[in-house]
């Protein structure tokens, strides 16, 4: 027979904490997106491109930065957000900036400057000795207006750029 002690901990141990990151086409992080499922802090989530992007499945007990970048992937940075006692957090670019082209996130309690962060496979036009993203994560699925889901993870990059292009409105830059 397990102790409950026991039993707590190997459920605590077990339970993971899912954040999906939506990059949406509409302004308010709302309407068609194309989601990364499960993000890892430090992860960076790239799309072909989107007007917002929301955070859904914040545990609230929880504190996070998240930031959106633009320019191809995690290359430039954007916005950054914090949330805390929340299961959801929407950015917007800042006046002239967007689309984003890419998402990460951190726990809040890291004592480090995000904006100097870049992802492998981007353009590093951050200041030399700049440390590197953990890792880049691909769109998993498109979510389209009518609710339409598609598992897009194992498509070419091109091919699901060429699907957003012909199925979701053009993604813009904010005034």
């Amino acid at each position: 027979m397990y102790s409950p002690q026991i039993l707590l901990l190997s459920l605590a141990a077990t339970s993971v904490s899912a954040i999906d990151g939506y990059f949406h086409l509409g302004g308010n992080c709302d309407g068609p997106a194309t989601v990364c499922r499960n993000m890892n802090p430090g992860f960076c989530c790239t799309v072909g491109g989107a007007n917002t992007i929301g955070y859904r499945g914040i545990p609230t007990d929880w504190t996070i930065s998240a930031e959106g970048r633009s320019g191809g992937g995690c290359s430039n940075f954007g916005v950054r957000r914090t949330a805390s006692n929340t299961n959801f957090l929407c950015l917007s670019p800042a006046p002239g900036g967007g689309p984003f082209t890419g998402t990460r996130y951190e726990f809040g309690s890291k004592k480090r400057d995000l904006s100097s962060l870049t992802c492998p496979g981007a353009e590093n036009t951050a200041a030399a000795g700049a440390k590197a993203c953990v890792a880049t994560q691909k769109a998993e699925e498109l979510i389209l207006a009518d609710g339409t889901r598609y598992k897009i993870g194992a498509l070419e990059e091109d091919v699901v750029n060429e699907m957003v292009r012909h199925h979701l409105p053009i993604v813009h830059k904010y005034q």
